[in-house]
C-alpha cells in the first residue's frame, strides 16, 4: 500500500512538472514571437543560399524561471521547447536547417546550466540575493555562447563552403554576425536576470511556481 501511495505521489509530481514545462515553454515561445516582432535589430540579409537576421529574443526568461524553481532538467526542457519559434524564424523559415535544429539545443544548454548553477548557489532559498540571480543568468549563457560560436564559425562555413565561397570566406562573413549575436544575447541575459530577480521576491509568484514542485499529499 505504501509503495502504491508513493508511486502515486511520483506520478502526480511528474505530471505537474510536465504541465509546468508545457506552460513555460508556450510562454517562452510567445515572448520570443513578441520580442522578435517588436525589436528586429538587423534586417534580413541574403547570403547566397541562406539569409541572416538578428532580433531581440526574451524567451529565456521562462527558461530561467524553470531552472530556478525546477532545476536543470526542467530548465533544459523549457529552453528546448521555448526555442521552437526562434528556430523557425531564424532557421527553418530561411531554409537553414543547421540553425533551425541548433537553436533549441543551445537554449536547452542554458536551461541545464542555469539549473545547476542556481542550485549550487542556493538561489532557490528565500534569502536569495538579487545580484547573484542576475550574475547566474549571465554565466549560464556561456555554454550556449560557445555552442553558437561553434555553429557559426565551424559548422555553417563547412556546410555552405563551395569552390567559389570556401570555408575561410564564410568564416569571415559569419565572424561579425556571431559577435553581434553574443553582444545582443548578453544584454538579453542581463535584462532577463533583472526581471527574474524581481519576480523571485514576489511571494504570490513564488508560491504559484513552487506549487508545481510541491510533494503531493
Amino acid at each position: 500500500m505504501r509503495s502504491e501511495i508513493s508511486g502515486t505521489k511520483v506520478t502526480r509530481g511528474s505530471a505537474k512538472a510536465v504541465a509546468f514545462v508545457g506552460i513555460m515553454g508556450a510562454l517562452g515561445n510567445i515572448l520570443s514571437w513578441l520580442s522578435i516582432s517588436l525589436a528586429p535589430l538587423l534586417p534580413e540579409i541574403p547570403l547566397g543560399p541562406l539569409s541572416v537576421s538578428i532580433a531581440l529574443d526574451l524567451s529565456h526568461l521562462t527558461t530561467f524561471i524553470a531552472a530556478l524553481y525546477g532545476g536543470p532538467a526542467i530548465g533544459g526542457l523549457t529552453g528546448l521547447v521555448g526555442g521552437l519559434v526562434a528556430a523557425n524564424v531564424f532557421g527553418f523559415s530561411k531554409g537553414n536547417l543547421v540553425t533551425g535544429f541548433a537553436l533549441p539545443i543551445g537554449k536547452a544548454l542554458t536551461g541545464v546550466t542555469a539549473g545547476l548553477l542556481m542550485r549550487a548557489l542556493g538561489l532557490q532559498s528565500e534569502g536569495r540575493h538579487r545580484a547573484l540571480i542576475v550574475a547566474s543568468t549571465l554565466l549560464s549563457y556561456i555554454p550556449e555562447a560557445l555552442f553558437t560560436v561553434w555553429i557559426f564559425l565551424s559548422v555553417l562555413p563547412m556546410v555552405f563552403a563551395t569552390p567559389e565561397m570556401p570555408f575561410s570566406t564564410w568564416y569571415h562573413i559569419f565572424y561579425p554576425i556571431v559577435l553581434t549575436i553574443l553582444t545582443k544575447a548578453s544584454i538579453e541575459m542581463l535584462t532577463e536576470g533583472v526581471i527574474l530577480a524581481a519576480l523571485s521576491t514576489n511571494r504570490s509568484f513564488t508560491s504559484f511556481v513552487e506549487n508545481y514542485f510541491a510533494t503531493p499529499p
